[in-house]
């Protein structure tokens, strides 16, 4: 192994940031997981099973500001700059487990088959992230299932990804555990 080898692998492996378009600022990543609040993820994930989800507020502060008329424009929070909608409060974090990695019918590409039904809930497939693990190798897009259609969630994962790997995840508005538990409406499971 090279020194620009290793230097290289370092680069990818080092700990990657969070988009805070879509983030809270109470959530933050380390090189195989992503704490929110304090609490890790993953070991809520191994606590609790998956799917599970947590509820936060989507910008610290941002329903203070809004509340409090007097404060001028200047001094409220950009919650455009942090990812909110105005006037949302709160947003949830998902963590799901990969029970399937397939390649697409045009084989193309590759779908991700999560342990968490996407029908309910809206989830934002640019902050799909691996935690329970670190990961060397390059990211690619894979379409995310199961979803209401074909293709349209995709997110940038490590080409290494497997059954069993940990994906966390923002969805827009906070859901039930319910609604996110798998059903059986997904005859494709089934294949």
């Amino acid at each position: 192994m090279s020194l620009m080898h290793t230097l290289a692998r370092y680069g990818r492996v080092r700990r990657q940031p969070l988009d805070r378009r879509f983030w809270p600022s109470t959530a933050v990543a380390t090189l195989d997981d992503l704490t929110v609040v304090g609490e890790s993820m993953s070991a809520m994930a191994r606590a609790v099973g998956t799917p599970c989800t947590r509820v936060l507020e989507a910008v610290a502060g941002a329903h203070a500001a809004q509340s409090d008329p007097a404060k001028p424009d200047a001094a409220r929070p950009d919650t455009e700059a942090a990812g909110a909608v105005p006037g949302r409060r709160f947003c949830a974090v998902v963590v799901a487990s990969v029970e399937l990695v397939v390649p697409t019918n045009d084989g193309a590409s590759a779908e991700v088959w999560l342990d968490a039904e996407l029908d309910g809930c809206e989830p934002i497939g640019a902050s799909m992230r691996l935690i329970g693990r670190s990961s060397g190798d390059d990211c690619r897009e894979f379409g995310v299932r199961p979803s209401p259609r074909v293709g349209e969630v995709h997110a940038q994962l490590p080409i290494d990804i497997r059954p069993g790997d940990l994906l966390a995840f923002i969805i827009r508005n906070p859901v039930a555990l319910y609604d996110i538990r798998r059903r059986s409406r997904h005859w494709e499971r089934l294949l």
